[in-house]
């Protein structure tokens, strides 16, 4: 298993500091190999033996060997596209050629870091849901009004929390144990974001995190979707996250065709009726 691998199989047993360091790691992909674990536990905060032992729960047997698989990362990932884009920033070759082979590789990684069975068992609370509340901001905020539309046209009840945290309070004044929250952030944690777990932790909702490098929210969401998109140190795009919200809604309409299909064709009557 190489690092990302590693994170996505042993996630559940990481506490809060092996997080923090987790956070700072992926964020800062072109420096953290360089580091050692005392660097990165003072940038972190934590204790300076907090390295080591997020690298064994991670299944290291020392964080020297977790920095090599980073390193090991790094120039794979150097030697592929970002190569291609750090050229194409120089002015040299072509943008949609350079732009086209950094997404595709991006793409292509996404299932070592989320597999079907995670998209199943979304699929399966969002249909389960009474509310499906969804939440992003800024460019992520495409993402909540694509899943919004989706979901709306198979008939499920979802709102999409824009607006102010004044706005956002009342929508989710009558959450329940029933409803499901679905969030994309990408590096930091948007203003109410852990107001709305925190939210939905109270009432015993279940909570999905679409996200990148996002991994210390307190409270945290009870289901993360990670996956990298692609240069976190320039230019990242929405392809990834967008893949995985789509994949959710097509696994929807796969596992449950008894719920989604009759709700297709009220819609198409309802289309009719409306002109």
């Amino acid at each position: 298993m190489n690092f990302h691998e590693r994170v996505n199989e042993y996630r559940d047993r990481l506490t809060r500091s092996d997080r923090v360091l987790l956070d700072e790691l992926l964020a800062h992909p072109a420096e953290a190999p360089l580091w050692r674990g005392g660097d990165v536990a003072q940038r972190a905060g934590v204790h300076p033996a907090a390295a080591t032992r997020l690298a064994q729960r991670l299944g290291y047997q020392g964080y020297l060997e977790l920095r090599d698989d980073l390193r090991e990362d790094r120039e794979a990932h150097l030697n592929g596209a970002g190569d291609r884009f750090r050229a194409e920033l120089r002015g040299e070759g072509r943008v949609l050629d350079t732009l086209l082979a950094t997404e595709l590789e991006s793409l292509a990684a996404v299932g070592r870091h989320v597999d079907q069975s995670q998209i199943d068992e979304v699929a399966d609370l969002l249909v389960g849901a009474r509310v499906v509340h969804l939440f992003a901001r800024g460019n992520a905020g495409i993402l909540a009004e694509l899943l919004d539309g989706r979901l709306r046209r198979f008939g499920m009840h979802s709102v999409n929390l824009v607006g102010p945290g004044r706005e956002v309070a009342e929508r989710v004044l009558a959450m329940s144990e029933s409803d499901v929250v679905v969030s994309f952030a990408f590096r930091r944690a948007p203003r109410n974001l852990t107001d709305l777990y925190a939210r939905a932790s109270a009432v015993g909702a279940r909570s999905v995190l679409i996200t990148d490098t996002l991994h210390t929210l307190d409270p945290a969401p009870t289901t993360v979707l990670s996956a990298p998109r692609g240069h976190q140190e320039g230019f990242s795009s929405l392809s990834v996250p967008m893949m995985i919200a789509n994949a959710i809604v097509l696994t929807v309409a796969q596992r449950h065709p008894d719920v989604i299909l009759p709700a297709l064709d009220r819609l198409d009557g309802l289309l009719t009726d409306f002109g």
